[in-house]
């Protein structure tokens, strides 16, 4: 995936949080995307160092920060105490050791900053000689609101996922009682209680789909006159509901997350069978066909919406 500019710094300074925070697993994804994009970023090496548990692991990204600048005295250390090998206090040069940590992190930010534009607003007022500036307490920056949506590159928000600390926007952001949570981290929770295994799921079309087929012969036999499509909304959802638990016995009462459209499906393709005369007289252009669709269709809308809702 490309990513702009202004997206990558934003990128490094959330993984610096996440990973000060103490989530290593999402600072090291985070730091992996950015090296992946940006392979000359030092900082993300570093950082990446920093948050992976490996050993070799670690000793890849010291050596390619070291290969990117041979005099990084912050990589040299970390790679020697790895190693069990002596500590060398002096730079290669004879200079004394710099923060070239910080330095590729200002280089990262030169290299990517938008360019600069003339101000549109008159600029603040000067504070008085006797004033001094009082930093507002829970203040917001402009920093904290450079972050993007990690499924939508062109969204900037300022929530963060709750689990992973990934940020999100409004349309991605899933309300639980322990705050924000990204549709990922809500797929992975709810996996826990999908227990169904690949065979419940031909299982539950092989037995609701007969049913199905047998309920869809019943109400075109009987399905005659303005009164039955109004007792058709209350048995198709009874009809449903019972081909649904019937399924839902025959697998064990397991949950899985398809089970409930392929139980639905088999309900709709039920509904339509004994159609196939009139389905097959509209394709040929017989278009007074159309009115036999009437019930089956209504019933196939009410007996699948069910039986969905059943099988959850």
């Amino acid at each position: 995936m490309e990513m702009s500019e202004p997206r990558l710094r934003s990128m490094l300074r959330q993984a610096d949080r996440v990973a000060g925070s103490g989530k290593r697993a999402a600072a090291e994804q985070l730091y992996r995307q950015i090296v992946a994009e940006a392979p000359q970023a030092q900082a993300a090496w570093l950082g990446l160092a920093e948050v992976v548990t490996e050993a070799d692991e670690k000793e890849k990204a010291y050596q390619q920060v070291l290969k990117l600048d041979p005099s990084n005295e912050t990589a040299r250390t970390a790679l020697a105490e790895l190693r069990g090998q002596p500590l060398d206090e002096t730079a290669p040069d004879g200079d004394p050791p710099e923060d070239v940590f910080n330095q590729s992190r200002d280089w990262l930010e030169a290299a990517t900053a938008p360019p600069k534009r003339r101000p549109t607003a008159a600029p603040p007022a000067t504070p008085l000689p006797d004033q001094e500036a009082v930093a507002v307490p829970g203040a917001a920056t402009e920093e904290d609101y450079e972050l993007v949506c990690y499924r939508h590159a062109d969204r900037h928000t300022a929530l963060r996922c709750y689990s992973c600390g990934r940020p999100i926007c409004s349309r991605c952001a899933v309300k639980t009682p322990v705050g924000y949570r990204c549709p990922e981290c809500i797929r992975e929770a709810e996996a826990v209680f999908f227990t169904a295994r690949p065979l419940d799921y031909v299982v539950a079309a092989l037995v609701s789909l007969p049913l199905s087929v047998l309920a869809g012969f019943l109400v075109t036999l009987f399905g005659r006159g303005f009164f039955f499509i109004i007792i058709i909304f209350f048995i198709g959802g009874a009809i449903g509901g019972l081909i649904a638990g019937v399924a839902s016995r025959v697998v064990g009462r397991r949950r899985g997350r398809y089970l409930p459209h392929v139980v639905a499906a088999s309900v709709i393709v039920g509904a339509f069978v004994p159609a196939l005369p009139a389905l097959l007289a509209i394709v040929f252009g017989n278009v007074a066909a159309l009115g036999s669709l009437l019930i089956p269709g209504i019933y196939a809308f009410v007996a699948a919406s069910a039986a969905f809702y059943r099988m959850r």
